[in-house]
């Protein structure tokens, strides 16, 4: 294992800040920082300059892998979202054709016995 990935397992593990990492490693809070941003997936892009500080948007990686994962996903719940419209149609129509509540009302009183 580098010494890359020792730094941001013993970050990850709690309790150690950047700059305590910073005195015990010798490197950079800044480095560290990049290095734990580039292991989590999210990348700073620098996008110029306003009033003399450098402004810096951070973006997701862009990773093929995880772009279809999300596409099988959204196909996914828009396949849920019409299986749920569907049972919610039966119960309706179940509902009216045999004149008995079959969703449960909040808010009502059990039955003693």
């Amino acid at each position: 294992m580098g010494i890359k990935q020792s730094i941001i397992d013993e970050y990850l593990l709690g309790g150690t800040s950047y700059r305590q990492l910073s005195k015990k490693y010798g490197f950079s809070r800044t480095r560290i920082h990049e290095w734990f941003q580039e292991f989590t997936g999210v990348t700073p892009i620098k996008k110029g300059t306003e009033n003399g500080f450098t402004l810096a948007v951070m973006t997701p990686l862009k990773n093929d892998s995880v772009n279809k994962e999300i596409e099988v996903l959204q196909k996914q719940l828009a396949q849920e979202k019409l299986h749920n419209k569907l049972l919610t149609a039966i119960i309706e129509i179940a509902e009216t054709e045999l004149k008995i509540p079959i969703r449960k009302k909040y808010g009502t009183k059990q039955l003693k016995k």
